[in-house]
């Protein structure tokens, strides 16, 4: 995420903006020079996995070449593309620790060449694109525009993971000034999402809240009695602001040079079940699993659940192998089926009541239908307890705590 805090970053831009806009004027030329700036701060932050992710450009482009000139079915560039993938992320995400544990840890190499940037998503987007062709949804197959579709340096840290598609389809060709005065209003938006609200004003009123819980031995008799729920909800709205910063920079950055990325948040907080929640946070990662996880395992299966299941593992074991991520990843696909299967029987209770002369809906429920979206946001921010701390026994420890500490208090007031 340091690309977006360095004191290099100005200049770079300005005469970025200058060449693309000014100097540039065949459209190919426009790419090639993207191409070659995003290729040149990789290189800069991340020298080994610079060349890997041009490599790893070839490769793919080769992989959907064959399939085009019949030289691989289309099964089998699936799963070679697949293997590759889970082989990179696994170099990329855990291949440090294997390196530490031989090489040691204060090393050059190590601190400088292993552990790569954005490597999630640039592996995404290798999938996407190769599904894409695969289904017939990409006609061409240029290297030049696969190359600055993958390598694009903005959306490289923190995503969106924007269709290659959408990435040329929704361009702006020419320079336009709304365009460019909308992507520094996103800009300035990001900046100070991450500068004031996360990095100041959440360590300022809740660092004490969020240092405490968040150790490993924390004493339950030592804090406030809402203190492990206040955490939860610290760190799932901390969390929105983090990734919603990001996804600011990378859309504003991105329009100043006339891509308009897909948004990845739309009022997450204000959601009336698990599942709309879902397709309004973290947008662009939960469509891709739907589109390339659900429906996949639902056409071969026919069972909705296992879908969600598999959507949801992948979701969570995408940013990380672990027990808290696993849980994490389980504990989001058991509300959604239990979610579905409450919406299939709200539908046959309705047709029941139809046919039975009654109104679709009792009385009641007029009153109880704004339950969902405090319930829908407090069983997200529940969820945070796996995924901000470091074992699996904290978790249960903390969510343990927030249900025996308010209890414990009402039990007291009450005798």
């Amino acid at each position: 995420m340091r690309i977006y805090f360095t004191l290099y970053l100005i200049p770079v831009i300005v005469f970025a903006l200058l060449v693309f806009w000014v100097a540039l004027r065949k459209d190919a030329h426009r790419l090639l020079f993207i191409l070659l700036l995003s290729v040149a701060v990789l290189a800069v932050l991340n020298p080994a996995f610079a060349a890997v992710a041009v490599g790893l450009v070839l490769v793919t482009h080769q992989l959907v070449e064959a399939k085009r000139r019949k030289k691989l079915r289309g099964a089998r560039v699936v799963l070679i593309a697949i293997l590759i993938a889970l082989v990179t992320l696994g170099i990329g995400k855990y291949g440090q620790r294997g390196v530490i544990a031989i090489w040691g840890g204060d090393d050059w190499i190590v601190s400088r060449l292993i552990m790569p940037l954005g490597i999630s998503y640039f592996v995404f987007r290798m999938l996407q694109y190769v599904f894409d062709c695969m289904r017939g949804v990409i006609q061409e197959n240029k290297l030049l525009r696969l190359a600055a579709f993958m390598l694009f340096i903005p959306t490289f840290p923190a995503g969106p993971l924007e269709t290659y598609q959408g990435f040329y389809e929704k361009r702006t060709p020419g320079f336009d000034r709304q365009e460019f005065y909308y992507g520094l209003r996103r800009i300035a938006l990001g900046y100070f999402k991450k500068v004031f609200v996360v990095d100041f004003l959440f360590s300022i009123f809740f660092g004490k809240i969020v240092t405490t819980i968040g150790k490993t031995d924390f004493d339950p008799n030592d804090v406030g009695t809402w203190w492990p729920l206040a955490y939860v909800i610290i760190v799932f709205v901390r969390a929105y602001f983090d990734l919603s910063a990001y996804t600011d920079l990378a859309i504003g950055f991105s329009r100043l040079f006339g891509f308009r990325i897909m948004e990845n948040f739309h009022f997450p907080f204000w959601q009336k079940n698990l599942s709309d929640f879902w397709r309004s946070w973290h947008i662009s990662l939960s469509t891709w699993c739907r589109n390339n996880v659900y429906f996949p395992v639902f056409g071969l299966t026919r069972k909705p659940w296992l879908g969600l299941y598999a959507s949801m593992l992948t979701m969570g074991l995408w940013h990380y192998v672990d027990l808290n991520w696993l849980a994490w990843g389980l504990y989001h696909g058991t509300g959604l089926v239990i979610l579905a299967r409450w919406e299939r029987w709200k539908k046959t209770r309705k047709k029941a009541r139809k046919k039975a002369g009654l109104p679709p809906a009792a009385g009641f429920e007029k009153f109880t239908r704004w339950l969902g979206y405090p319930v829908t946001f407090l069983y997200v921010a529940l969820g945070y307890a796996f995924v901000s701390t470091g074992s699996f026994e904290q978790a249960i420890k903390i969510l343990y705590n927030v249900f025996r500490l308010p209890l414990a208090w009402i039990h007291g007031v009450v005798l």
